[in-house]
């Protein structure tokens, strides 16, 4: 009996580690060159892949791991507002007066732009016929208003004034990437600063900006290196009209470009609304206000509204936001998410909100920090098991798949990871979002397996000491792994 008993414990023993030994699909071999890789000896990893349709996984290394997902963050709230709102919905612009206009044409009152959050006038994502300020113009005189006795009120009071995520880092919130939402929007937020450098070591020359910002200064810190590139960071938040600028400028151009915030958007427009109606010989006899100044008076009267203009629809902005990362689209998708959850677009509050409806449709949220809406905050965590469920919930219970889907980069399409994986079978089949800030690498999307699975996977990485690049051409070889997955 004892000989049996050994022998059966031998047998069973043997047969363990052959099933032990047995080598490990091809997506779990990818993790580990990845995970074993010097490069990311101190970095967290985070991967899950899971088959949709059954819920399986395919693959796995710490998917409950918190982690930053940088531009992944996207996802939450692009998806958010798109199953909130539906994929027509269009934030709308409208003039109004106040007072009345007499028979020569003479308005008696205030003119009005009251901004409905849309931040695509003039935007360089959107090729729109004619621009917002010629429409604006044309509905003033199709109006029949020839001129104005008062003044031109900007009101961009839908969001809030301060509209800055407070974890954002100071290095980021002064440069274009940092331009944060504004009832009324324009040229993405951004201002283009020209500048005129010498021999190497020589402070850079500031000479001017496009558009003109009438008010603000530029402290130039950028010294003339011996690069190709600028590697500036412009310091200055929302409202300020001083910015500061420091870092490495190529030498001897005699014009560098450095984008930044502009300072106050809503303001712009009614300037240049109020310049453009005086070359039209519309004159206007009052100033230019925003609702936010100090110096603003309310008009007590009810503005009577004769014109509406219409930003392309949810779907085409949301488009736009996930294939090119636009930070200010996604931070507007939240101010839509905060004014239908709980009525204001306060950005802690409006994260807040998105964190809880996400857990309305059943994610777990535990370990889960939302700080804004586009991912720039370091402060964001999530995990892998989360974005795979925001993406498994997309396809098999959102009501926007489709317009959702489209959103993502295509490997081998246009947008930010259009030129991974090639000569792969995942070229021209992944498709999804990627995420990059400093020592942060994420991305999470959908693909096909060569048997036919249709997956979601999340692969995100903090604290890589290898370039970013280094780290996507590892990350992007499980995405291969998970296309010629074949089980």
């Amino acid at each position: 009996m004892k000989l049996k008993t050994i022998l059966m414990t031998a047998a069973l023993s043997s047969a363990l580690c052959a099933t032990a030994q047995q080598p490990k699909n091809i997506v779990y071999q990818a993790i580990e060159a990845m995970t074993s890789d010097p490069f990311f000896f101190n970095a967290q990893i985070g991967v899950l892949a899971v088959d949709m349709a059954t819920g399986n996984t395919i693959a796995e290394y710490n998917p409950d791991m918190s982690l930053t997902p940088a531009s992944n963050m996207k996802l939450f709230s692009t998806a958010a507002a798109l199953e909130m709102y539906g994929p027509e919905y269009t934030f709308d612009t409208k003039l109004a007066y106040t007072g009345s206009i007499d028979k020569n044409g003479r308005l008696r009152g205030n003119l009005f732009i009251i901004g409905g959050g849309d931040p695509t006038w003039g935007s360089k994502y959107f090729d729109i016929d004619a621009t917002y300020n010629d429409k604006l113009v044309q509905a003033i005189i199709k109006a029949g208003i020839k001129q104005v006795s008062g003044n031109i009120i900007a009101d961009a009071s839908i969001y809030q004034k301060e509209m800055v995520p407070t974890t954002w880092s100071w290095e980021d919130m002064g440069n274009y990437y940092g331009a944060v939402p504004s009832g009324l929007c324009v040229n993405d937020n951004v201002v283009t600063l020209h500048f005129r450098t010498g021999a190497k070591g020589s402070i850079a020359q500031y000479v001017n900006s496009e558009p003109y910002i009438p008010g603000m200064t530029v402290i130039s810190c950028a010294t003339a290196e011996n690069i190709r590139r600028e590697n500036t960071n412009v310091f200055g938040k929302a409202y300020q009209l001083e910015k500061m600028i420091a870092g490495p400028m190529p030498m001897n151009n005699p014009d560098v470009t450095v984008r930044a915030i502009m300072p106050d958007p809503a303001r712009f427009v009614a300037e240049t609304l109020k310049n453009t109606l005086d070359d039209q010989g519309i004159p206007v006899y009052g100033n230019v206000y925003t609702t936010f100044d100090t110096t603003y008076v309310p008009d007590e009267r009810k503005p009577k509204e004769f014109f509406t203009l219409k930003s392309p629809t949810l779907t085409e902005i949301i488009k736009m936001t996930n294939l090119y990362s636009v930070n200010l689209f996604a931070e507007h998708c939240l101010c839509l998410v905060g004014l239908k959850q709980v009525k204001t677009s306060d950005v802690t509050t409006a994260a807040n909100s998105l964190m809880y409806w996400w857990n309305t449709k059943g994610m777990d949220i535990k370990g889960l920090s939302i700080n804004d809406g586009c991912g720039l905050s370091h402060y964001n965590i999530a995990t892998p098991r989360q974005l795979c469920y925001l993406l498994t919930y997309m396809k098999t219970k959102g009501q926007y798949y489709k317009e959702f889907n489209e959103s993502l980069t295509m490997c081998g399409g246009k947008g930010t990871m259009g030129s991974m994986c090639r000569n792969t079978r995942a070229f021209n089949n992944a498709r999804g979002k990627s995420g990059t800030i400093r020592r942060v690498k994420s991305y999470s999307g959908y693909v096909t397996s060569l048997s036919g699975k249709e997956i979601a996977f999340s692969i995100i990485t903090n604290n890589f000491t290898c370039t970013g690049n280094e780290a996507r051409v590892r990350m992007e070889k499980i995405i291969a792994a998970l296309a010629d997955y074949n089980e």
